[in-house]
């Protein structure tokens, strides 16, 4: 029997996706710690000599590092959102390496489905980051007063995927299309938060938006998971149309190790994904991830205004996403989690906790 388990995280996306599942199991009595792992290897090698052989990750970073450090052992892996549109999901062979591994939602599941018919270790989980905005409780009023929002008016909040660095187009540089938008709160990826300024945007405290898609009535946003986010709790989404999203194909991946998926499908996916003619083309799949409501940024205004009119409608495409996106968002991901990650623990089993 496994005295405990340890988390460990070294993006502050990472820490926000892991957090919830970590707090559960603490609250519930388990011997869990969560720990920062760091890109110096001397904190790394003082961590490792106290941690335990099986760790749950949301991104592969920290376990590289750790096994730099002499580290050995199993890893359960988390997925840290739920896009599905990113090339790199299942691409690299630590996926395949996961001795537990939870899909985000039935679309995930299809993806690996497609990719390795022969993976065994995968569960349905959900995102234990939907607990906390399922419980999330906000003062209105109070949050308006502190960001300068008309209350009374719809609230819109943009909250783009990563990208800015890499590209000038992409991600929070596109807050250059809504500076007229009125009632407007801008919320960069954690790995654009040195953009943020630029933008006059919101560095929100341990990564977590979930006070923001709780205040905001129209969330504006492009391939990333806070299109299902905000989905789930009913809140309008309007979808930015780009030529190209960093970390979607036909965008050739910069990194050159550890890859899993075989070249000549990689390759095929490169040349035979056309953003012009299907821009939100899931990676290996024949499906969009198309919420039904969508915009170039250029349009974004109008798009805006047209939208207001249906502020408290999920149409069919939008609700379809909510649901493909996540599974069983109720408020019991974590609850459920623990039951398979403790399961497999004591009888070394897989099972599926519905």
């Amino acid at each position: 029997m496994l005295n405990r388990i340890d988390f460990v995280w070294s993006t502050i996306k990472g820490y926000s996706s892991l957090y919830p599942l970590y707090n559960y199991m603490k609250t519930n009595g388990l011997n869990v710690t969560i720990n920062k792992v760091y890109k110096l290897g001397l904190r790394n090698r003082k961590l490792v000599k106290n941690l335990s052989k099986l760790i749950i990750i949301a991104y592969d970073q920290p376990l590289v590092r750790l096994e730099k450090s002499g580290w050995e052992g199993e890893f359960i892996y988390i997925e840290h959102g739920l896009s599905p549109m990113k090339y790199y999901t299942y691409k690299y062979d630590f996926f395949h390496r996961a001795t537990l591994l939870f899909y985000p939602g039935e679309v995930f599941k299809r993806k690996m489905e497609k990719i390795n018919p022969n993976f065994k270790n995968g569960l349905l989980g959900g995102y234990p980051k939907i607990d906390s905005l399922l419980e999330i409780k906000i003062n209105k009023t109070e949050l308006c007063l502190k960001y300068n929002i008309d209350e009374l008016k719809p609230i819109i909040l943009f909250a783009p995927s990563w990208g800015g660095k890499r590209n000038k187009n992409a991600g929070i540089h596109n807050a250059r299309y809504l500076q007229n938008i009125k009632n407007l709160i801008i919320i960069p990826h954690s790995a654009d938060y040195q953009l943020a300024k630029k933008y006059k945007a919101i560095v929100p405290k341990e990564g977590s938006i979930n006070d923001f898609l709780q205040l905001s009535d129209i969330i504006i946003s492009d391939v990333s998971s806070v299109l299902a986010e905000a989905s789930i709790i009913g809140k309008k989404v309007i979808q930015l149309i780009l030529s190209t999203y960093p970390g979607c194909f036909p965008e050739k991946d910069k990194r050159k190790d550890g890859i899993w998926v075989a070249e000549e499908i990689i390759k095929y996916e490169e040349e035979n994904t056309n953003r012009i003619e299907r821009p939100f083309k899931i990676p290996y799949l024949d499906e969009d991830w198309d919420f039904g409501n969508s915009s170039k940024p250029e349009n974004v205004e109008k798009t805006i205004e047209s939208t207001v009119n249906s502020i408290n409608e999920l149409r069919p495409l939008q609700q379809k996403w909510k649901e493909q996106s996540c599974y069983k968002p109720d408020g019991k991901t974590s609850e459920r989690m623990t039951k398979m990650i403790t399961q497999f623990i004591e009888t070394g089993e897989r099972i599926q906790v519905i």
